[in-house]
């Protein structure tokens, strides 16, 4: 586990087990002024670890487990520190784990063979509070350019309670949330979904594949 602090940049932790691909993305940073990778880790565990110690602004996950194991280690990452932006990098093309992934809540998801200037579009993008996806991910997704609804990480989080029937009460004690803000967050999804209800509401977002039945 390496680390340091510097909180004039842009802070970044790297969960990522291939030892190249770490050199790779700390060669990247290190030669662009604004950024410093402030922690680097081979395993998951630690990563969760070192988010709650070191309080990266962004995340820099490599899939090295499946896409399940990697949607849990997400989904806790985003619930106890929700202010954390995720770009989940990835060697595989695979369409579905692309999906399940996404639709955890990262913030951008980028393919190994992405050029440095994808690398850098992508956490210009996240910081801004944007999604970023590659090119090469859009090529196999296509209906990821095609959305017409854009969402927040934290919305979306909302919306998948919300297609799973929970309450404004229990989505609030599941995401750490008071009861007025996730009702403030689903005002919002209703207006941006032009929905009439619930039902509606789920039925247009799967529509638009943002989630999945």
């Amino acid at each position: 586990m390496e680390s340091a602090v510097n909180t004039s940049t842009i802070d970044i932790l790297i969960a990522e087990n291939n030892f190249l691909v770490r050199q790779g993305l700390r060669a990247i940073f290190d030669g662009e002024e604004g950024y410093q990778i402030i922690g680097e880790t081979e395993n998951y565990d630690q990563m969760l670890e070192m988010v709650s110690i070191l309080k990266p602004r962004v995340l820099i996950i490599g899939i090295n487990l499946q896409s399940e194991s990697m949607v849990t280690y997400v989904q806790q990452v985003l619930i106890l520190h929700p202010e954390v932006k995720i770009l989940v990098i990835d060697i595989k093309e695979d369409v579905s784990e692309i999906v399940s992934i996404l639709k955890a809540g990262v913030h951008g998801y980028i393919l190994k063979q992405c050029d440095k200037g994808e690398i850098l579009d992508a956490m210009r993008a996240i910081l801004r509070g944007s999604n970023f996806y590659c090119h090469n991910v859009m090529k196999l997704n296509k209906t990821l350019s095609e959305r017409t609804v854009t969402l927040t990480q934290r919305e979306l989080q909302v919306l998948n309670l919300i297609s799973e029937g929970l309450t404004n009460k229990e989505i609030a004690e599941k995401i750490f949330l008071s009861d007025h803000t996730v009702a403030s967050h689903r005002k919002n999804l209703m207006k941006k979904f032009d929905a009439t209800n619930n039902v509606d509401l789920v039925i247009k977002a799967i529509k638009e594949r943002i989630i999945f039945p």
